[in-house]
């Protein structure tokens, strides 16, 4: 069932840091348009925050005086969208996508995820070998099992731009 909505988003810059995640988050919901399904705004909630996390530990880690994480959010009739820019160094996300898929579910890509080690000595479930990639294995079920469309691009300029787009009718 299509749903008018009214257009909506914006855009912010985040100073690179893990702390900025609760501003994030605040921006976010200050952006939500009425009448999109909960599910999605969770969905959506749920990739803007592993977007963002990724760009602090993983893109512009290494970078003296890290620039800001810029994010983007358009909402209309047609779609939700998110855009998350970095300034790492460029990544080849379908690579990733296949080393993470690798060892899941008796061989096949898109699996349920390994099964955890044996209880540490707390009695909870160790994590397992490849935790690193619960992001990616995140990324790759939102886009094969709720229709998202994901890519990672990088810059002309330099940086990298992740761009989760999901379509509303």
């Amino acid at each position: 069932m299509s749903q008018q909505l009214p257009d909506g988003g914006g855009q912010a810059s985040f100073p690179s840091r893990l702390e900025e995640t609760q501003a994030l988050l605040d921006w976010f919901e200050l952006t939500s348009p009425p009448g999109l399904d909960p599910m999605l705004w969770i969905q959506a909630q749920t990739v803007l925050v592993e977007g963002f996390t990724n760009a602090v530990r993983h893109a512009n880690a290494h970078l003296t005086n890290p620039p800001p994480v810029e994010v983007a959010l358009e909402v209309t009739p047609e779609h939700l969208q998110l855009r998350i820019r970095d300034h790492g160094a460029p990544f080849d996300i379908s690579v990733a996508w296949a080393e993470a898929e690798e060892p899941l579910g008796e061989g096949q890509p898109g699996g349920d995820p390994p099964t955890p080690a044996a209880p540490d000595g707390d009695g909870l479930p160790a994590l397992p070998d490849r935790e690193a990639h619960w992001g990616l294995i995140m990324l790759g079920r939102l886009r094969r099992d709720f229709g998202w469309a994901i890519s990672y691009e990088h810059l002309p300029g330099g940086g990298n731009e992740l761009v989760l787009q999901r379509a509303l009718s």
